[in-house]
């Protein structure tokens, strides 16, 4: 396995983790909206 393969598989992880974690943002900040406007408080 040479160098330039594996920084290519590095790099396809690191991509995947900005990805994953910029949906469970999105997904928190529309919880936290959700809570701020009073639907949870039923």
């Amino acid at each position: 396995m040479d160098p330039k393969e594996r920084q290519r598989k590095r790099a396809l992880i690191v991509f995947q983790i900005v990805i994953y974690g910029y949906l469970l943002l999105m997904f928190l900040i529309q919880l936290y909206m959700s809570i701020e406007r009073g639907w949870w408080s039923l």
